[in-house]
């Protein structure tokens, strides 16, 4: 749902500012009590992760920073802190009229591509002109190394639920050079230290652009296919990868798919379902719900509540969908301090379908599996100990939360001076029967850690998927029904 919301932001506050714009203390306070209110007004899970206490300290420390004359960038980083403190990957914080991950620099970019895994980085690709090969490791970037930059990164990214720091490695793997430029420097070059076999080298790289590394994406992204689609490997396995959860016009029918494929995932009789949810940023919650009713065999409810924060008018300027607007008064109900969204079909207790599959179910998940795709893979974890197959994770850690997750409807303000757009995801999409998950700032934790290697990476190889078909295969095979 993220580049989903992001096309939003840009279209409905379409409005270009410079970085070297120089703000007064007043304007900052300004912009700095506008995004107080926004946060206070509008976030439903706000204080989940870091107490009120803690938060009201946040502000504090970030007020007293206000005091002289900063730019737009300065500002940008000065607020970073509350943005990590609220441990929401769906909240924007885009500079109008700019790509989010390339808010200021654009021209004096890092210019490799790189892939994290723990504290090393390896070279994917190179965006220019340098000559480094493929599968090296990175040690130093101008004197830093890996693990000091990680050091200075991770800290300030937003796209992570709780404490989860995986979605913010599969950030990193795609859009380093625009962190780096933003929260470490543009410098005019870079001098890099990498080992190559049991050689370190040292070269000295000039900047790349971000036209040239949107470039060098468009021109390698994979080839187009349906965004969900099913492969029937051998008789007994079937592979169904769901790359998100929305369509376009002119793309298959989900409703459509999900009745053709479980019709035929029945009629051939497959005894292990592989369902693969990686790299799926999520969508319409109601496709998420939708598809849990064809793997479960047993009734079940989805969501237990969600939460809004208030229900009158917000007291600051803010785009809301008209729709929402009109009917808040019928669809919101008052619960504790804040309300309840009433209106919404994962709160109503679900059935399984028809032709629901009980056999054996491998789910594929890994940082960036978000938003709508972690709330199904937590219904999936949850309720596994009632299917009749077993239910085994394989992958990596999601990077939505398993307890909740806050998105659906967003209210999207300007600060009025900065000209930062503030969007806030309006719902908080609390999961039912999930009391007994033991980790309350985690993820969907899979049964078997497969992490691909950078030559896994660089040679395209699926390692994650490998493991999974062993697993079936193998006379052994370590299928987990509860953990």
């Amino acid at each position: 749902m993220k580049k989903l919301i992001y096309a939003i932001l840009c279209y409905v506050l379409l409005t270009i500012s410079s970085s070297a714009q120089t703000l007064n203390p007043d304007q900052l306070r300004a912009d700095f009590d506008r995004f107080r209110t926004a946060l206070n007004e509008v976030h439903p899970e706000m204080y989940r992760y870091t107490p009120k206490p803690v938060f009201d300290s946040l502000f504090a420390a970030t007020a007293a920073q206000l005091n002289r004359s900063m730019t737009q960038q300065e500002f940008y980083c000065a607020m970073n802190p509350l943005l990590v403190a609220l441990r929401d990957g769906h909240i924007k914080w885009i500079v109008s009229g700019r790509d989010e991950h390339y808010p200021f620099a654009t021209e004096q970019l890092f210019p490799l591509k790189l892939y994290f895994l723990n504290d090393k980085a390896w070279v994917v690709a190179n965006y220019g002109t340098s000559t480094i090969p493929e599968g090296v490791e990175l040690i130093s970037i101008n004197g830093l190394s890996i693990p000091a930059i990680l050091q200075r990164l991770l800290p300030k990214m937003t796209f992570a639920d709780g404490n989860r720091i995986g979605g913010k490695y599969e950030d990193l793997n795609h859009f380093f050079s625009g962190y780096y430029a933003t929260f470490i420097g543009a410098p005019e070059s870079f001098d890099v230290v990498y080992r190559e076999g049991n050689e370190q080298k040292t070269l000295r790289l000039s900047p790349t652009t971000e036209s040239a590394i949107k470039a060098y994406t468009e021109k390698h992204k994979p080839a187009t296919q349906p965004p969900f689609r099913l492969t029937v490997t051998d008789p007994q396995t079937a592979v169904m990868t769901i790359d998100r959860f929305w369509a376009g016009k002119d793309e298959p029918d989900f409703d459509t798919f999900l009745k053709t494929s479980f019709r035929d995932i029945k009629a051939r009789n497959v005894q292990n379902l592989i369902l693969d949810l990686r790299n799926n940023e999520g969508g319409e919650e109601a496709w998420g719900v939708k598809l849990a009713t064809y793997l479960s065999d047993q009734p079940f409810r989805y969501y237990d509540h969600i939460s809004v924060r208030q229900k009158k008018k917000y007291s600051f300027p803010a785009w809301t969908p008209k729709l929402y607007v009109k009917l808040r008064w019928l669809v919101l109900k008052k619960q504790g301090e804040g309300y309840v969204f009433t209106k919404h079909r994962g709160l109503k207790k679900q059935k399984p379908n028809q032709n629901a599959y009980r056999g054996n179910l491998f789910v594929l998940i890994n940082g960036s599996s978000f938003s709508v795709t972690t709330e199904l893979a937590a219904r999936l974890h949850a309720d596994r100990r009632k299917r009749a197959g077993n239910v085994t994770f394989v992958g990596q850690e999601t990077g939505g939360g398993y307890k909740v997750n806050s998105s659906g409807i967003f209210t999207i303000t300007q600060l009025p001076n900065s000209k930062i757009d503030l969007g806030i995801g309006m719902f908080g999409f609390n999961m039912a029967n999930v009391s007994g998950y033991p980790y309350a700032d985690r993820g969907i934790i899979p049964d078997h850690l497969v992490e691909p290697t950078i030559n896994d990476v660089v040679n395209q190889k699926d390692t994650v998927l490998d493991y999974t078909m062993k697993l079936i295969h193998s006379p052994k095979a370590a299928l987990t029904r509860s953990n």
